[in-house]
Order: C-alpha cells, then structure tokens, then sequence
C-alpha cells in the first residue's frame, strides 16, 4: 500500500536525485543489498541482547536505528538497480536479504520474551512463509512483458503487508515493548490476509479471466 504510493510520490523522485549524484558508478546495487543485510542483522543481534543484558533501553535505541539504515538502504539498492538496470540475481538477493532481516529481527523479537511471544511470533514466520511462497509462484508465471512494466525482475502483485508497512510494524514493536504481543498478533494476522488476497489475485489472474 505505502510502496505504490512511495513509487508515485516526490519522495521517490528526491531519492532517485540523491541516488544519481552521490551513488551511481560509485557502488553496485548488490553491494548496498549486503550492507543494507548487515545492518539488518546486527538491529536483530541488539534486539536479542535487549532480552539477556541489563542496558535494554539502549540496545532497543541501537536496533531501532540499525533497522531504519537497513530499510533506508533497501530503497537505495532499488533505486540504483533501476538506474543500472535490474538483473535477474540483484532481484533474487535482494528478496533474500530483506526476508533474512525480517525473520532474524522476528526471532529476537520472540526472544526478548518467548513465553508471551512464542506463538504470535510463529504465527508471524508462518504467515510469511505463506505469503512469500505465493508471491514467488506467481512471479514464476507471470509474462515477461508485465516484468518489464513494472521494471523489476519478479512480478511483484500488492498487498495489504508489504515491505514498508512491514518495517513500520516492525519498528513499533520493538520500540513499544508493553504491546509486543498485541501488535505482532496483529502484524501476523495482516500478513495472512495479504497472502489471501495475493491468491485471490492469482484466481482473477489466471483462472476467472479464462472462464
């Protein structure tokens, strides 16, 4: 919802501005996909330790800010793919960095308190599992000229939860530590319904329109 709104927005162009001056011909795509997936990954190590050491508020603000650089940096390998011109691995890395960042950042989530937490959190990777793996067939079988429409590698169908909306649930459930559990319920809940209305989508797609 929030990315097809960013992809039409001034945002994307001041971005794209910012992009083409500072990082084009300066670094690849694939290479901000790593960074953005090694910040990702250390947000999650610092969420973990918010669970087992004393200094919680300010392992919560450390991760807080390495996840915003990981997400800022996911925009940025988009822009300079675009720029560059997508290949069919950029695409794939980038779809398994972002979900390797989201599954580590839910683990340490379910981590900080797995006995309240255990069962929205699986709830959650479930649901993901779910929902990628319909994105993923889909993406297989859509024509090659609605690939170049959309100038990305995998067709990519919207859904309720995707990669912004993700990021924002994820930050408020890190940050706002009384109601982890009512709003990863919540985040699992509208992931689940992405996937279904992503199936619903592929039944129009591919089924009803041949009737």
């Amino acid at each position: 919802m929030i990315d097809n709104w960013f992809q039409k927005s001034e945002l994307k162009k001041a971005i794209n501005n910012l992009v083409r001056k500072l990082l084009l011909g300066r670094i690849s795509a694939n290479s901000l996909t790593i960074i953005g997936l090694v910040f990702g990954l250390l947000s999650a190590l610092f969420l973990f330790l918010s669970g087992i050491i004393d200094v919680v508020l300010e392992c919560i603000i450390i991760s807080t800010i390495l996840m915003s650089l990981s997400f800022f940096i996911d925009i940025l390998d988009g822009a300079v793919a675009r720029m560059e011109e997508p290949t069919t691995f950029g695409g794939i890395l980038d779809i398994f960095c972002d979900r390797t960042v989201e599954i580590f950042i839910l683990l340490a989530i379910v981590s900080t308190d797995p006995i309240h937490l255990m069962w929205p959190g699986l709830f959650s990777l479930s649901a993901i599992i779910l929902c990628i793996t319909i994105f993923l067939i889909v993406g297989g079988v859509v024509k090659e000229e609605n690939l170049k429409e959309q100038q990305k590698i995998i067709y990519y169908s919207k859904g309720l939860i995707e990669r912004t909306e993700t990021f924002i649930f994820l930050i408020c459930i890190t940050l706002l530590v009384p109601l982890r559990v009512l709003l990863l319920w919540i985040f699992a809940i509208l992931i689940f319904i992405t996937a279904i209305l992503r199936f619903r989508d592929s039944y129009i797609m591919f089924y009803s329109k041949k009737k």
